[in-house]
Order: structure tokens, then sequence, then C-alpha cells
């Protein structure tokens, strides 16, 4: 499963104040201490409001990238952002992310067609984020058939199944994992990604909430996620589930995190 550190993230106090102060130092070690957990891939978002996205967001590919040797999720709205940060990434990133509001979708579709990277799919129109899994189904349809079209292979495309939190919406948790479970049948090949730490926000045990939706998750065959990865025991979730549902061969993952003393979360 891609496991995407989420906390190189302007809307994040520290880390909007550190990008504002071209803080090189705190970015890089943010950076640095997610890789050490666990990360597979970085998430950078620079949207701080009332800045120029564009100089925030390739500053952040930089800074992160003279640091550590993994690819970074680049995470913006903004479509000449994403073409600026593409234009000087080192190898694939992944790009979060494109959704069915026909403005920003027709601006971004040429940008990732002349990319070689991967994309996320928010299934959402300019009407917002659709109520009911099967509505979110047939979002996800029309934005597949249209990567497909300007060249994405399947197992490039993410599908976000969006995944709000349980302390506005007491069946968000459940939309998701229904989602995610039709995408997985009815998209065959498509990938799927959450932001985890949306499902607790406002809660108490936040973490708690978070670790077991993606215990859940990981049932379904859930492929990916945006996640803290120094929560610890977020982390044992992880290897324990991969172990579970049979995607760790002979255990072996789960026994070397015994040993090095990373399942006591």
């Amino acid at each position: 499963m891609l496991i995407i550190g989420e906390s190189i993230n302007g809307t994040i106090e520290k880390v909007g104040q550190a990008i504002a102060g071209r803080d090189r130092a705190f970015i890089q070690r943010v950076a640095r201490e997610q890789v050490e957990r666990g990360a597979h891939m970085l998430d950078v978002n620079a949207g701080l409001g009332g800045r120029d996205e564009v100089d925030d967001l390739t500053w952040l590919v930089k800074v992160v990238q003279e640091e550590v040797d993994i690819p970074l999720m680049l995470d913006s709205s903004d479509p000449q952002a994403i073409e600026a940060a593409l234009a000087l990434h080192r190898g694939r990133p992944l790009v979060n992310s494109i959704t069915a509001e026909p403005r920003k979708k027709d601006s971004l579709l040429p940008v990732l067609a002349a990319h070689d990277c991967g994309v996320v799919a928010l299934c959402l129109t300019e009407e917002g984020i659709p109520k009911t899994p099967t509505h979110r189904l047939e979002i996800a349809r029309g934005l597949v058939d249209e990567l497909l079209q300007a060249g994405k292979p399947q197992e490039d495309i993410y599908l976000d199944a969006l995944l709000l939190t349980v302390a506005t919406d007491w069946q968000a948790g459940a939309i998701a994992l229904k989602t995610i479970q039709l995408f997985k049948q009815e998209l065959p090949g498509v990938k799927t990604v959450v932001g985890l730490s949306n499902v607790g926000f406002g809660m108490p045990q936040r973490r708690l909430l978070n670790r077991t939706f993606l215990a859940m998750a990981i049932a379904l065959g859930l492929d990916g996620a945006i996640l803290d990865v120094r929560d610890s025991s977020l982390m044992a979730t992880v290897t324990a589930g991969r172990a579970l549902v049979g995607r760790d061969k002979w255990c072996r993952g789960y026994l070397t995190a015994f040993r090095e003393g990373k399942l006591q979360g």
C-alpha cells in the first residue's frame, strides 16, 4: 500500500509559517522525519491563500527534494502551480487532484497528458461532494474515461473515496468504505486512496477512529492513504493490516517491523 506523508501542508500553522518565511531547515526536517517513519511519498501543499502558489509550491518541491529521495504528491487546485512543479520534480510524482468541475478539469487535463505522472481524481462536481457511493462511482467513471483518453494508464489513476469527518456526518465512514468497495468492484485496475486524518477530525480519540477506519479500508483493498506517518500506532496498523489480508508474503514485513520495535505503538 502506498503510504503518503501528510505533514508538509501549508494549512498546518507551523508549516504555513515556514513556507512564508522560507524556513528551509524546518521543511527539510519534517520531510526527513516522515521518510524515516516509513513514508513512500510526501504530500506537498503550499496553498496559503493570498500568495503566489506557483512560487511557493516550486520552492517546496526544490527544498524537499534536496533533502529526501522519494517522489512527491503535488497537492494544489491551481493548474499553473501544478505545471510549474511538474517541470522541476525529479522522478514520477502524483498530482492531487483533478475533479469533474469542468473549468478545473479542462485546464488540468492537458497538463497531465503532457507529463509522466500519476493522478488523484476527486469525484466531485461544481455542485459539491456527492452524498451517495453510487453517485461518486458515476462521477468516477467519467473521470477515469477522460483520463484514459488523455493517455493515463489505469494503474496511474487513484480515485479518492472522499472520506469526511464523522463529527459532522455520522455516516461518513460507512459511505467512504462503500465507495472504496464499489470502486474496486466496478473499476478494476484503477487504484483507491483516502485522506485518512479527515475521518476523526473534531472527535475525541481521533487517532483511534483513524486507525480503525484504515484497518477496515485495507480489508476492502485500499491502495493508498495520505496520513500521519509519525503516529506509530497507525503505522503498526498498516503493517498488521497488510499481513492479515495476504499482502505481506510469509508476514515478512510484519516480522521485520517487530524485530525493529515498530509494533509497539
